[in-house]
């Protein structure tokens, strides 16, 4: 197909758009650009568009917001960039706008990072028909990724990681000059905004093929620079490609749990013994589970990619620390999710995740005290402890597993998963028949750190129904009180 003969499908909502702003007679040129169009041309579906404009974007975004009574952002004054949200009842449109990179569309078009982005179609007049300078329509036929210049990756060395992100997404092939670029200027993201590598880094980690992009990763020497101790995570107790080998089996282990999980999942998803059966256990928590990975963080990070990173820092226990249920969070993994400039509550989960993993793995008989010590210490966390669990046991035991060991394995995950979501407030949070203050008058002592751990004690037994009324709780706690005196 030449470029003059390639067509672009659009959504409704792009049409309709082109139709309102040509029916305002603007005498500025417009152009659909960027990843969009990109998809477009594949046949992808697209939520979010960017338009260049030859002129004041920022003034034809508010003006669009007007028009739509939308919200609008200014995100960058300087280089002409905002951004309009347009709402409707099932979702909302991004539409970004921002001033040419140079005086013309060709311009425009070299300055961008990789030939598959750099294609334009004219909104106004002719949005079905592309604008290709650079061949990014033969690059993507030929399943290729190739910068749009020699200086490209130098210029932003967040590009080096974008670079390998689009290849797994895409299924390309990074250009042997690129890749070279890559490798030449990847140390340039030390000085690189962290915000912005941790979001491109966690688009990758959300991909279904997320271990092929750390693959990568790590073999252009990218990886080292977004985690700069992760070598040091792959531990001792292996050879370290042995260990990244691994490693990157438990990262897909997970990326197909997570899958299967979702609302991605198709009937091939899932066919094999080892998450077919896990799966069907599942499925009477799919939504709540579905619920938990969807969890938004900052810019659009969910819950199932920080799941994907623990898979990948599930190494950053060390022997020392063994398998202590009390054990403190690890400082490699605070080091790295600081690094990756997590918000303190991905932090607290992902570190959660770490430490207490292990316990899911080792036990497959859980006493209801100790179902009781684990969801009442862990919280929601525990899911994440028993996913990653769930992983890890897949990816280094490999296929087949032993059917009976992964099944007693799937029957004390379900028997957590059925407590937190099915016996919360019965097994793990019951609603106690004393409060601090009937202990106090009933013991006569004061506030301390001694009515807590009465009050932890009576928790304790009335969720394994030791402890079933009002009067057997003011005899427990005068007990608790006699045994552990002052």
């Amino acid at each position: 197909m030449s470029k003059a003969e390639a067509r672009l499908v659009w959504p409704d909502f792009v049409y309709d758009l082109a139709e309102l702003l040509n029916a305002r007679n603007l005498e500025t040129a417009l152009y659909l650009v960027g990843g969009a169009v990109r998809d477009a041309y594949i046949g992808r579906e697209i939520t979010d568009i960017d338009i260049a404009v030859d002129g004041d974007a920022i003034g034809l975004a508010r003006r669009l917001a007007n028009w739509l009574d939308a919200d609008i952002y200014v995100m960058d004054a300087k280089r002409g960039v905002a951004r309009v949200f347009v709402g409707s009842a099932e979702k909302t449109i991004l539409i970004d706008f921002a001033r040419l990179r140079g005086p013309t569309l060709h311009d425009d078009l070299l300055d961008r990072d990789f030939t598959i982005n750099a294609m334009a179609t004219d909104l106004l007049n002719k949005p079905g028909r592309l604008i290709d300078p650079l061949g990014g329509a033969e690059d993507l036929r030929r399943n290729v990724l190739r910068r749009c210049s020699d200086h490209a990756i130098a210029d932003d060395p967040i590009r080096a990681l974008r670079a390998v992100r689009l290849g797994a997404q895409f299924d390309l092939k990074i250009h042997p000059d690129t890749a070279a670029d890559i490798r030449r200027h990847a140390k340039g993201l030390a000085s690189a905004s962290g915000e912005r590598i941790r979001d491109e880094f966690f688009k990758l980690l959300g991909l279904d093929n997320a271990a092929r992009g750390l693959r990568v990763l790590r073999h252009l020497g990218v990886l080292r620079h977004i985690l700069p101790a992760a070598d040091g995570l792959l531990g001792a107790e292996l050879a370290p490609q042995a260990a990244w080998a691994q490693t990157l089996a438990v990262v897909e282990r997970m990326s197909a749990l997570l899958t299967a999980i979702s609302r991605r999942r198709t009937d091939n998803t899932a066919a094999a013994f080892d998450l077919g059966m896990l799966v069907i256990q599942f499925d009477r928590f799919r939504a709540a589970l579905q619920a938990h990975i969807e969890r938004s963080y900052g810019n659009g990070r969910k819950q199932g990619e920080l799941l994907v990173l623990a898979a990948l820092l599930h190494r950053s226990r060390v022997a020392a620390v063994g398998h202590d249920r009390g054990a403190k969070p690890l400082a490699p993994a605070k080091s790295l999710a600081r690094s990756l400039k997590l918000s303190a509550d991905e932090e607290r989960k992902l570190v959660t995740a770490l430490n207490h993993f292990t316990r899911v793995i080792e036990a497959r008989v859980w006493s209801e005290l100790e179902q009781h010590r684990f969801w009442y210490q862990l919280g929601e966390s525990g899911i994440d402890a028993i996913l990653l669990g769930a992983a890890q046991i897949l990816g280094y035991r490999g296929s087949p597993l032993k059917q009976r060991e992964w099944l007693a394995h799937i029957e004390a995950f379900t028997l957590l998963l059925d407590v937190y979501f099915n016996r919360f407030d019965e097994l793990v949070d019951p609603e106690l028949f004393l409060n601090g203050n009937d202990v106090k008058q009933l013991l006569g002592m004061d506030s301390g750190p001694r009515i807590g751990a009465i009050l932890g004690a009576l928790r304790e037994a009335q969720a394994t129904a030791t402890v079933t009324s009002l009067s057997q709780a003011r005899e427990f706690a005068l007990s608790h009180a006699q045994q552990r005196p002052i």
